[in-house]
């Protein structure tokens, strides 16, 4: 099992940073928040759509093709590391998108879109709005893959590359506020470290042969 790149407390110290980031910006900042989307939104033409169409669609895609393709390959190959990969990644993936959901419907935030007639709504964006789950698919992802294989740093330099790309997306299309990617990026990023965490300390107690 991988050692954890990060020293924890920075690490926390940065995400609950990016949590009051959103938070200010949805509240007492809120005319900045609307008028990001609104600028990027009307930037659009047929070249950039196509473009962050392609990205946005591709946040679940690849997040969830990434933990089926670790879970075919823990079938396949009888090692404990590639096991123990498919369970930080899965488990990720169940805490990030829970505590999205929960979220979504505590706050229960209408989409910019829904909003302001000067927004055009170009990709998906159904249900509420606070935080952005495509967003929190991609960075659920970049930040396991950091946490799983830090020596690669091409591989997560091109993941937090796309994560980021899958975020203006979701703002470039009218469905979410800057704040909702701020905070996806957040809650997201803090349950892969949850997951990490606790599926450490599991190994750390079960034999070799538990896994």
């Amino acid at each position: 099992m991988a050692t954890s790149p990060i020293s924890y407390p920075k690490t926390g110290l940065l995400l609950l940073f990016l949590l009051s980031s959103s938070t200010m910006l949805a509240t007492i900042f809120y005319p900045y928040d609307k008028a990001i989307v609104i600028h990027l939104n009307q930037q659009r033409n047929y070249f950039w759509d196509t473009i962050f169409l392609n990205i946005t669609n591709s946040a679940g895609v690849i997040a969830y093709g990434t933990v089926i393709v670790l879970l075919l390959s823990s079938f396949f190959i009888r090692q404990r590391k590639v096991k123990t990969e498919f369970y930080t990644l899965a488990l990720a993936g169940i805490f990030s998108g829970l505590m999205v959901l929960t979220v979504k419907f505590a706050i229960k935030r209408i989409r910019p879109f829904h909003l302001f007639s000067a927004i055009h709504s170009l990709g998906p964006g159904g249900g509420w709005s606070y935080p952005s789950g495509h967003t929190s698919d991609a960075f659920f992802l970049a930040t396991i893959l950091w946490l799983l294989y830090p020596s690669r740093r091409l591989l997560v330099s091109l993941a937090y590359s796309w994560a980021s790309l899958v975020g203006i997306s979701r703002i470039y299309l009218g469905v979410h506020y800057l704040s909702d990617v701020l905070a996806a990026i957040a809650i997201s990023s803090a349950c892969s470290l949850a997951a990490f965490v606790l599926i450490q300390w599991v190994t750390k107690r079960k034999s070799p042969a538990a896994l």
